[in-house]
């Protein structure tokens, strides 16, 4: 199931909530921080680009390794929180360019690194970002994608997903591992390296970041309480008596190479 039709644009969606996420503890996980790192090859980067960078913490994560790093985003609001952070982050030489995903705009076989955390569910067209990616590195350049993703379970994927447009109308889909994996693939690219973890969330904070009204929060919650047994037990959903939820999305990091 996609959202082929935002109801809302991620530019509009984020410029609004660009604060909260440049002080988001879970964007700044550093478990998910250290996975996009850990990936890297032994070796030193020439130009690397961020895509859908928002505050920049992946940026900033693999600047040290990098001669060159390019922090993307399509929303003003997030690149001037990059702006803000990088200093403190101690990378202060990042650089910031306003660009959708989808259209690089860079010439052929320019970069050596792309990375993409948390960001690709909000892509439009996954399959013709990835024949943009493949076009912008150079051969033997990498692709460095974390986002979440779908269980197989067809009733839990159909959920995450209704739940996931109710809480931010600009998502689009987590496509499941199997379908990321075929779709790197397809674009020509190799992948060498996978891995999968999760993200640890907990409501009312997951809606109090998107900026949902009380009431409307109220009543997603209520809908995480009366999860379906299947979207329960692959979510790890677990209301607390002080009335907070628990619960996990799935995650997937992949590194790719052009051959």
């Amino acid at each position: 199931m996609t959202n082929a039709q935002p109801d809302r644009s991620s530019q509009s969606q984020f410029g609004r909530l660009a604060g909260a996420y440049g002080a988001s503890k879970t964007h700044a996980q550093a478990g998910a921080l250290a996975s996009a790192a850990s990936m890297l090859t032994d070796r030193r980067y020439g130009t690397a680009m961020d895509i859908g960078a928002g505050p920049g913490f992946t940026a900033f994560a693999v600047a040290d390794r990098c001669d060159r790093v390019i922090a993307t985003d399509v929303t003003p609001e997030m690149l001037e929180q990059a702006r803000s952070l990088r200093d403190e982050r101690g990378a202060p030489h990042t650089e910031l360019m306003l660009t959708a995903a989808e259209s690089l705009p860079c010439r052929d076989a320019s970069l050596d690194l792309i990375t993409c955390r948390t960001a690709a569910h909000h892509f439009l067209n996954i399959d013709a970002w990835l024949r943009d990616v493949h076009r912008a590195l150079t051969p033997g350049g990498e692709l460095i994608l974390i986002d979440t993703i779908s269980p197989d379970d067809t009733e839990a994927e159909t959920w995450m997903h209704g739940i996931e447009i109710w809480r931010d109308p600009s998502h689009v889909r987590n496509p499941t591992q199997a379908e990321w994996l075929s779709a790197i693939e397809r674009a020509g690219l190799r992948v060498v390296e996978t891995a999968l973890s999760r993200v640890d969330l907990e409501y009312p904070d997951w809606t109090e970041r998107a900026g949902m009204p009380e009431e409307e929060a109220a009543r997603l919650g209520q809908a995480l309480r009366d999860a379906p047994p299947a979207a329960a037990q692959a979510f790890g959903i677990t209301p607390r008596a002080d009335g907070l939820i628990e619960f996990y999305w799935p995650i997937l990091s992949v590194k790719a190479v052009k051959p």
